[in-house]
């Protein structure tokens, strides 16, 4: 707002004082609006649903004494291609309730530690240097692959044969983008689950690779994905260049059994393709035995994405890291990763450290809160069993993949979420976000709110009920 009074007196001087730099030498896409008229908003073309409903935003100019007099409209983002790739839907779609509704009821992450607690985890378990680590930190540089100690504890993670020459730390996203950018190239044959985290196709898409489905079944036990589909399509495109896996999958969290992982692998070993493993939500896993074992140690050519995001409730710290014995490929991400980040947060490296010291209580949390959440669900869904399908899925991840019933299917996975949203400020995640016309929402299990989210959606079931 200065900015502009200050133009609009230096136009008016100029005025004035007939200077040749005078507002009709400006051209018109540059002239400076009257504080009095809103900003103008780029026209955007119709969009779909999704995007069309993230609506402008008016953000209030306030004048000297606090009255607003004059607003500027943030447009919508447009539909277009941008860099090859389409908008991403989840992210636009947090991007209009996350940080503006009461209860996120389909997040994808457990319930986040602050900088205190984390801290004070470590004191209580008598790790004498954590405090120390964060007072004495500096905030320089740090080494383009990551700090060698949390290189070494994420190697750790997994053990033999996995070193610390094995891991490069990134941001999970830039894991995803950087892979993608290195190993593919346009007409590759890319094979990647759906539904999934747009990211792990559209990227592949983006660069005009080829991309096939492997696509989740609904049946009696819920959501699951059938390796004899995808061996056929493995047969189908013999000169596939990489798999695209995630488990526990987001947004079903079906993993598979031991032998159905064991198939996976194989299929790709026979063809020596790249497997890009995204085992964000891995800790997950690891409640009940048999435990499973990570593709990194399964296959050589095996890239797996971890992280802090998901189980260990530290998504603030963006620190992941991706794995692989592919030394030709980490010479790549290494060299890709300079024209990235370059380089991770000393903050957020020094805070990793100490969360992976302390990994098993920050995932022993998400365990207890997801599966308490689990059975509330389990119990509001029979509730209202014509609106909601509850089928649980032999896994036990951070989310669900619930199906529509009655009027909720009726309006459609959009419609749904945004009369939650409007109805009761309560965040479920449409179908439509992850590409597929099966009316459903994800659900996320991770938050301590969780129960009193659903409170608050089944007093608006009931309301709508009574009309």
């Amino acid at each position: 707002q200065a900015l502009l009074l200050l133009m609009r007196r230096f136009l008016a001087n100029s005025r004035r004082s007939a200077l040749p730099c005078c507002a009709s030498t400006i051209p018109s896409p540059f002239s400076v609006p009257s504080l009095s008229q809103p900003l103008p908003v780029a026209p955007c073309r119709s969009l779909p649903y999704q995007l069309r409903h993230l609506r402008s935003t008016t953000i209030p100019l306030q004048g000297a004494r606090g009255a607003s007099s004059s607003s500027i409209k943030m447009a919508a983002p447009s539909e277009e291609v941008v860099g090859g790739v389409r908008p991403f839907l989840v992210e636009r779609f947090f991007a209009k309730h996350e940080f503006s509704s009461e209860y996120i009821l389909g997040a994808s992450d457990a319930e986040t530690w602050s900088v205190k607690e984390l801290l004070e985890l470590a004191a209580k378990e008598g790790d004498d240097k954590a405090a120390q680590e964060w007072e004495n930190m500096t905030l320089g540089y740090t080494e383009s692959a990551g700090h060698p100690e949390l290189r070494s504890a994420v190697a750790q993670l997994f053990g033999e044969p996995i070193k610390s020459d094995n891991v490069i730390c990134i941001v999970p996203e830039e894991g995803i983008f950087i892979t993608m950018s290195t190993l593919l190239k346009p007409d590759d044959v890319v094979i990647a689950m759906k539904p999934a985290y747009q990211s792990l196709y559209e990227i592949a898409r983006g660069k005009g690779c080829k991309i096939r489905n492997w696509e989740a079944q609904y049946r009696e036990n819920g959501w699951m994905f059938d390796v004899d589909d995808l061996e056929k399509i493995f047969k189908e495109e013999p000169s596939a260049k990489m798999l695209v896996a995630n488990f526990p999958h987001n947004p079903t969290s079906w993993m598979p059994s031991l032998e159905e992982h064991s198939r996976v692998v194989e299929l790709c070993r026979q063809r020596e393709m790249y497997l890009f493993s995204d085992e964000m939500y891995w800790g997950m896993a690891l409640q009940k035995e048999p435990l499973p074992k990570s593709s990194a140690l399964r296959y050589e050519k095996s890239i797996v994405l971890g992280g802090l995001s998901k189980p260990y409730g530290l998504p603030g710290l963006r620190i992941g890291w991706l794995v692989t014995r592919d030394n030709s490929a980490m010479a790549k991400f290494a060299q890709m990763k300079d024209y990235v980040t370059i380089c991770g947060s000393a903050p957020s490296e020094i805070l990793a450290l100490i969360g992976l010291r302390h990994g098993q209580k920050l995932i022993e949390r998400a365990w207890r809160v997801t599966n308490e959440n689990r059975q509330h669900l389990k119990e509001f869904c029979e509730e209202f069993s014509d609106v909601l399908e509850y089928k649980p899925e032999p896994s036990k991840g951070l989310t669900m993949f619930v199906v529509l019933k009655g009027w909720a299917a009726e309006m459609g996975s959009e419609g749904f979420a945004d009369w939650c949203v409007e109805a009761g400020s309560c965040v479920l995640v449409p179908s439509s976000c992850f590409e597929i016309s099966t009316p459903a929402v994800r659900v996320g299990l991770g938050r301590l709110n969780f129960k009193e989210g659903l409170a608050r959606l089944g007093d608006c079931f009931r309301k709508r009920a009574a009309k």
